[in-house]
């Protein structure tokens, strides 16, 4: 009988233990694990992504297909230690996701900067809960990496201002190989703008 993702990606001790530490913490927060066996999920507005955590819904969810599945779950499970710790991007967060899906959708929104700006904070924050997680867990993703695939996409919610879209899947910033390249590999001061550098990679891969 062949393996599951899920019984690849958490073959390793460090793995095993934090999955089981995240598991605890869903219970004890009445938050669902769900580790689905597909490519990819989708959200309200047909939007697609690799993972999600809704503190409303009371659920974790993560694409156990996607080649980075390990570093999703991290990535949301980061996202319930900020609920949890309702820490000053969660809480400055308030609808700014809502009303930034609804300007995808092509709906009149006021002050998108605003919204996005907010998610943008929130997940800068959450990527650097994520890293602290990865070494506190000793879990086998290379740093550097990781950072410079977090760089991606927390710039990228300033290139949405652009483009007014989401990524692709297949497309994602943080899979991207040419935007890779021009990141780096430690987080920056500020992340109010795009380099012009950056934002022209942006452009040429049509993320």
């Amino acid at each position: 009988m062949d393996k599951t993702n899920n019984d690849k990606i958490f073959c390793s001790k460090s793995a095993k233990h934090f999955l089981h530490y995240v598991k605890g913490k869903c219970r004890k927060h009445g938050i669902k694990l769900v580790l689905r066996e597909v490519g990819y999920l989708k959200l309200d507005g047909n939007i697609k992504c690799s993972g999600y955590f809704d503190d409303e819904g009371g659920m974790l969810v993560v694409a156990m297909k996607s080649p980075l599945a390990l570093e999703i779950l991290v990535h949301e499970f980061g996202h319930l230690t900020q609920y949890v710790d309702n820490c000053k991007p969660w809480r400055n967060l308030g609808n700014s996701l809502d009303k930034m899906t609804d300007w995808l959708q092509g709906k009149d929104i006021r002050n998108t900067d605003k919204y996005i700006n907010a998610a943008r904070d929130m997940e800068l924050d959450n990527e650097k809960r994520s890293v602290q997680i990865i070494k506190d867990f000793g879990l086998d993703i290379d740093i550097d990496s990781y950072i410079k695939r977090a760089n991606s996409y927390v710039y990228f919610y300033n290139w949405m201002k652009t483009t007014r879209r989401w990524s692709s899947p297949n497309n994602s910033p943080y899979k991207n190989k040419a935007l890779l390249e021009v990141m780096p590999k430690t987080f920056q001061k500020s992340y109010r703008t795009i380099p012009k550098r950056i934002a022209k990679v942006f452009k040429q891969e049509q993320i």
